[in-house]
């Protein structure tokens, strides 16, 4: 049995030494300058730094061992670019070190423990400076005793290193450290087994072409754990990737039905919100027909007062005057009855006619002025129609009446964030009228400025609208009342003074 493996082995021999040595130096040295050329590409595509050191790493052993070609193109690329056996042991340094930068970064070992990641790394860079020094001396210098040394202790020096490091690959919880670990321990093996010094051991004895045969062999491997690796570590992205992806599209499915559904929701609680307007809007158009219904008819009643009195006074002239003058109010009473809102300009006209009405029943003592500031558009501000009217009746009635000198003024201004129309009169003031009502028999209780009050309160809706009552005195004594209504400012007002 050992003569037939022998005999095996010499055959093995013959065949590797004289007719293949160079073949499979060359199928060596191309494939890994294939994988080189193909992962440098991988990390232009994936920007995935372990593509680029593993990249590195092919490389360097590549140019290391392109020496070791006797014939061919490889040879004539060795001799060009002066490499030799000095160049083949400083490049074999190099892509030895390069293989610890490769698996921790490929393994991610930096971010699993700094400690480790230093503790595998850090002495790498030592041996690589070292290195560079020994050629700085060799080329410069032409001293090869540092070099020569520190090639002999190097060997001792990664395997120890190595031994650190599968130790603590030992502790990654990653599956793939096992190419690592295999693919190292193979080309560890190979490279001991082709070693001069061990290949001369009795009872092994293999020659120098043999030994490196092994060693390309245990490379070649070594290379193809690597590349297993990184495509075993690109397929598992790859899920992940599809994974996320499908994790994606069924969060933005589910976000879709979700927001369909939100949708939805906003969709009845909108159709709600807009029939609670709708009802509450017909709610408040409701009370302020009412409330002008309330009105119209107390505003008439006191105008048929008011031409009575003519006609019982037999005033003809002042009483077909009146009658003009009132059928221009009919009309528009009637254009307000069927109107929501009158704007400031026609409210004021509203009131000049009232107030011409009654200046006749007075014999045309009461000066009456209206004075607007111009900054403000009459025929913008918009409020309920008919609405100042029994404030103008009542400052008549209750207030200038029974004084010799009658004055009534109004005056719309800008105020804050209010339109301000202020109604003063010059009469006996509130209390003092107080007085007067309370002692006549048999009286009727105006309505008319509440019910203003009241349309004033539903159209704005009590937001932004007052009603101010003031007393005016001069020395103690009451010289007239001042009530002042404030309004929102409209839009356009707004939008002036922001």
């Amino acid at each position: 049995m050992k003569k037939i493996i022998r005999s095996m082995y010499d055959s093995l021999t013959s065949i590797v030494e004289r007719d293949a040595y160079n073949s499979i130096l060359y199928v060596v040295l191309g494939g890994i300058l294939l994988l080189s050329v193909f992962h440098l590409v991988m990390f232009f595509q994936n920007r995935d730094r372990a593509y680029l050191l593993y990249s590195a790493y092919t490389f360097f052993s590549f140019v290391a061992y392109l020496p070791m070609a006797e014939s061919g193109f490889a040879k004539s690329i060795s001799e060009v670019l002066n490499l030799d056996q000095f160049t083949k042991d400083f490049f074999t340094i190099i892509f030895n070190c390069f293989y610890f930068f490769f698996f921790t970064e490929f393994l991610n070992i930096k971010k699993i423990s700094i400690k480790w990641y230093r503790i595998i790394v850090l002495p790498v860079f030592v041996l690589i400076f070292i290195a560079f020094l020994s050629l700085f001396l060799h080329y410069f210098m032409g001293y090869d005793g540092f070099f020569n040394y520190f090639k002999m202790v190097f060997i001792y020096l990664v395997t120890i290193q190595t031994v650190i490091s599968f130790y603590i690959l030992s502790k990654v919880d990653n599956n793939l450290k096992y190419y690592i670990v295999f693919g190292g321990l193979i080309l560890f093996a190979c490279s001991v087994i082709g070693d001069k010094a061990v290949r001369q051991i009795p009872g092994i004895d293999i020659s120098r072409k043999m030994g490196d045969f092994i060693f390309f062999l245990g490379l070649l491997i070594e290379n193809m754990a690597f590349s297993f690796a990184l495509g075993h570590k690109q397929r598992m992205n790859y899920q992940d990737k599809v994974a996320f992806q499908q994790n994606f599209i069924a969060q933005l499915q589910k976000n879709e039905m979700l927001k369909d559904e939100i949708n939805r929701d906003n969709e009845k609680r909108l159709i709600i919100e807009n029939e609670k307007i709708k009802y509450l809007q017909e709610i408040s158009d409701l009370k302020l027909s009412v409330l002008q219904s309330q009105m119209n008819p107390h505003f008439i009643f006191n105008a048929l007062n008011s031409i009575k009195y003519y006609i019982l006074e037999s005033d003809t002239q002042n009483a077909v005057d009146y009658l003009t003058k009132f059928s221009k109010i009919i009309r528009t009473i009637l254009l307000a009855s069927k109107e929501k809102e009158f704007t400031l300009s026609q409210e004021l006209q509203t009131l000049q006619l009232y107030a011409d009405i009654e200046n006749l029943r007075f014999h045309n003592h009461i000066q009456f002025s209206i004075n607007i500031t111009p900054e403000i558009d009459v025929d913008i501000v918009k409020l309920p129609p008919m609405v100042l009217q029994p404030f103008i009746e009542n400052a008549i009635i209750h207030g200038v009446a029974t004084v010799d000198y009658k004055k009534i003024t109004i005056n719309v201004s800008v105020k804050d964030e209010a339109v301000e129309i202020s109604i003063t009169d010059n009469g006996i003031g509130r209390k003092e009228a107080g007085k007067r009502k309370s002692i006549i028999k048999n009286k009727t209780k105006s309505l008319g400025t509440e019910i203003a009050a009241e349309m004033l309160k539903n159209y704005f809706n009590n937001e932004g609208y007052k009603l101010q009552y003031i007393d005016l005195y001069e020395n103690d004594i009451p010289t007239g009342t001042k009530i002042i209504i404030s309004i929102p400012k409209p839009r356009y007002l707004r939008n002036k003074y922001a």
